[in-house]
């Protein structure tokens, strides 16, 4: 039974607007017939509940509701809009993976007192790596699947600079989330971490790798990927082979909309053509 909750046109500023206020809202428009629809309806209703009191989900049947499929430029469905202050901050279309759309959430939920994800990246910020880890580990021991808990782990590990003991984290998520946006993320900040504990002074190339990773692992993603970018223009064969892997594991770790990967994406094109 969906956890979600059903509006229509005389409630949305209510349900939707007036409770963004306070807690993020996931609106799903929809319709019975979107085979898509019912793919993507139990990932939501799976977050409703994961999330209670941190996120709320909504439903909006297209079908019965066109005014608001047009008042929103509802194109096609699934179509999903989430609002915090009574705008849409985020949104997509088509049905996604959970795990995408777990990624999608995550930055959005309303946070919670005692969140340890959160706990550890205040520690992190700090540069109490090995506390973050601790505090990951106890938590994910009293939630063994959760696996936002899991991933918050493993990406610990990498930036206390245990890439091996990450993976050994991540190996515990079910083989269908392996795939998953912040797996990748976690196995790409791993492949840089080795890079930049590997340090050659005299390798122009590999110099320049390492400078990358650590702007890459200090969330500098415009800095890492320039750089990337200027060692593969200086140099073809490692454009054409490790930088263009280089590359692509440093789009892992930016979101789909920034725009340096657009113009590394245009780039790299460029070089391999």
């Amino acid at each position: 039974m969906s956890t979600a909750v059903s509006v229509d046109q005389s409630s949305f500023a209510r349900e939707v607007v007036d409770a963004s206020a306070t807690t993020p809202v996931l609106v799903d428009f929809w319709a019975p017939w979107c085979g898509p629809c019912r793919m993507l309806g139990p990932i939501l209703d799976d977050l409703a509940r994961e999330h209670a009191g941190r996120l709320k989900v909504v439903k909006v049947n297209t079908d019965e509701e066109p005014g608001l499929a047009q008042r929103f430029q509802i194109r096609g469905i699934p179509a999903v809009k989430l609002f915090r202050g009574g705008e849409v901050v985020a949104e997509f279309t088509g049905a996604q993976p959970a795990g995408a759309v777990r990624a999608f959430v995550r930055p959005h939920l309303a946070p919670l007192a005692d969140d340890p994800v959160e706990r550890a990246r205040a520690l992190q910020s700090k540069g109490s790596h090995a506390e973050a880890v601790a505090l990951l580990e106890e938590a994910a021991a009293r939630s063994p699947e959760d696996p936002a808990l899991l991933v918050a782990l493993a990406r610990a590990q990498v930036l206390r600079g245990d890439s091996a003991a990450a993976e050994g984290v991540l190996v515990r998520l079910p083989p269908a989330a392996q795939s998953d946006p912040p797996v990748r993320a976690v196995r790409a900040l791993a492949h840089f971490s080795r890079i930049a504990s590997s340090p050659d002074e005299t390798d122009a190339i590999q110099s320049a790798r390492v400078a990358a990773s650590r702007a890459l692992l200090r969330d500098d993603l415009q800095a890492g990927l320039d750089a990337l970018v200027a060692a593969m223009q200086r140099n073809r064969r490692y454009a054409t082979d490790q930088g263009r892997k280089d590359l692509l594991l440093a789009f892992d770790l930016a979101p789909a909309d920034h725009p340096g990967v657009a113009a590394a994406r245009r780039s790299l094109a460029g070089m391999l053509h």
